[in-house]
């Protein structure tokens, strides 16, 4: 299958870049700078710095669509959300126009969202087809990059797969890299009461779960790309703090986190329990369903 994917160079393409390569799909990567990310990719990866660097009679099949800046990166300023909004809605409204002009009919679009969809929901159980809890800005975030990718999908006649992902856990990316050097010296701590609902998966169940979106032609709809074991932040933090040998005594109050990063807070303060019943009922195995098997197997992994 020839692949279009976008953020191809982040967290979950460079894991999943390797695996289309050996199944034997074509795969192209769209990528602002080519020459940078080369060396993250397998050399059979190519890069593309614009759509139209993509020959005409070289149209793609399927596309991975996972562009957009880092949530977490820095404080929610209002020019921080719209880079946020515009980095998705527009890289995939920029996809379908492209698309459109080419003539391409891809038969499948596999699109990214976020458990931010649901909003700060508590300790609600909340699958595939429960409503936001909270409209907060996660929720228009991912709201708006959802439409966007169904207006692609209908106006192309594609398959779609929207996956709305929880945290993803990898040895060396993502919140666990960032988190690992405060536990290592024992500086980890729950945040605020801990009650909060975590969702995560594992970087490999993640790959999988796409793979699966892109190769079985019965995947369609939207998916909670989540571990069927969501935890709160408290419970988290202890299996983090045992994993790296630490006593996880430190605390730290929700009213300073407020303070630092203001709304950007909800993302560490609320959360979401979130379960992946459509995956279940269709039979996805997951090969790290709890926590503390998904930690050991990432931290034992060399550096």
């Amino acid at each position: 299958m020839k692949i279009l994917m976008t953020g191809g160079s982040g967290f979950i393409g460079r894991h999943l870049s390797p695996v289309l390569v050996a199944r034997g799909h074509d795969l192209t990567v769209l990528s602002r700078s080519p020459q940078r990310r080369r060396p993250l990719l397998p050399d059979a990866v190519r890069l593309v710095a614009s759509l139209d660097d993509i020959p005409a009679d070289d149209l793609p099949d399927a596309i991975i669509n996972l562009a957009g800046e880092g949530i977490a990166d820095r404080r929610w300023t209002a020019a921080r959300k719209r880079a946020l909004l515009d980095s998705r809605v527009q890289t995939t409204q920029a996809l379908s126009d492209w698309l459109g002009r080419r003539g391409s009919h891809p038969q499948v679009l596999i699109s990214g969202s976020a458990v931010g969809f649901y909003g700060d929901a508590g300790s609600a159980e909340l699958t595939e087809s429960s409503p936001a809890m909270r409209r907060d800005f996660s929720y228009l975030l991912c709201d708006a990059w959802e439409q966007a990718a169904r207006e692609l999908a209908n106006r192309h006649g594609a398959r779609l797969c929207l996956l709305r992902t929880g945290v993803v856990l990898g040895a060396h990316d993502g919140m666990l890299a960032r988190l690992l050097p405060a536990y290592r010296l024992g500086l980890g701590a729950q945040l605020g009461n801990g009650q909060q609902w975590l969702s995560w998966i594992h970087i490999d169940d993640m790959v999988a779960l796409i793979v699966r979106s892109l190769e079985s032609p019965a995947a369609s709809g939207i998916y909670n790309a989540v571990a069927p074991q969501p935890v709160q932040q408290a419970r988290f933090h202890r299996a983090l703090a045992a994993q790296c040998r630490r006593p996880g005594v430190m605390r730290v109050p929700a009213l300073p986190l407020k303070l630092a990063l203001g709304e950007m807070s909800t993302l560490l303060l609320g959360g979401q329990k979130v379960l992946p019943e459509r995956l279940l009922a269709q039979g996805f195995s997951f090969r790290f369903p709890e926590l503390d098997a998904a930690l050991q197997d990432l931290l034992g992994q060399p550096a």
